[in-house]
């Protein structure tokens, strides 16, 4: 029943800072995750350029989805094919059509909890089920490959986040690679959300088609280039 899905609280609270910023008073947004800074120049730039010179019309995606392929080849080492490449209209949408893509109705997907709660949200309104593993500080606060081996039954899918949210944490590569594996012997899929990546203060981090090529990977332009 979708009636059971908890509210996303962001809203709200995003609509009461706004009332209060009506009344004169100085807010700090904190309830979503947008970066202060504009977009590229160059991508501003183009966008002018298209705006102005090409008709209105339906837009070929190929070159944009080629371009993210070698980003991903240049950062990542990842060879991922253009037309695996699926473009949408934000990461929100992206994991919908993830999530139905690789799962049924009744599956059991399981997450990090605390984590981002729109992915407990969007598995209960698919009708699949959230299996939440608890992660506190001594793993700080991330998956492990040793609570997902301990996972009984098995999960048809896993929800990974590095960087997380709300935690901003991150899983070494090692254990990013155990994950993988544990997911591989045990034949539960991967969806990894990699929209944090490029604001880490640790190095880099790496994305989890290293390690299960066959993983759905989200990201997004609205962090990294703060093109929301």
């Amino acid at each position: 029943m979708t009636a059971d899905i908890d509210p996303f609280r962001a809203i709200g609270i995003s609509r009461l800072a706004h009332a209060m910023k009506a009344e004169g008073r100085s807010i700090i947004h904190m309830e979503f995750g947008q970066p202060s800074t504009g977009a590229p120049p160059a991508a501003l730039a183009e966008a002018h350029r298209v705006l102005d010179a090409d008709a209105m019309g339906y837009w070929e995606s190929a070159p944009l989805r080629e371009r993210i392929a070698r980003l991903y080849d240049q950062r990542y080492g990842a060879a991922v094919k253009p037309d695996n490449i699926l473009l949408t209209c934000g990461a929100s949408p992206a994991l919908v059509l993830a999530l139905s893509a690789a799962f049924a109705p009744g599956d059991r997907i399981a997450l990090a909890r605390p984590g981002y709660v729109a992915y407990r949200n969007t598995i209960k309104a698919l009708h699949m089920v959230p299996v939440e593993i608890d992660c506190g500080p001594e793993v700080r606060f991330q998956l492990t490959a040793a609570a997902v081996a301990a996972l009984d039954p098995a999960p048809q899918g896993l929800i990974v986040a590095s960087p997380a949210n709300p935690t901003g944490t991150i899983i070494a590569d090692e254990e990013l690679a155990a994950i993988a594996a544990v997911c591989a012997e045990r034949g539960i899929r991967i969806v990894s959300d990699e929209i944090y990546h490029g604001l880490s203060y640790v190095g880099p981090t790496a994305s989890m088609l290293r390690f299960a090529p066959d993983a759905l990977v989200i990201n997004s332009f609205s962090k990294y280039w703060s093109m929301a």
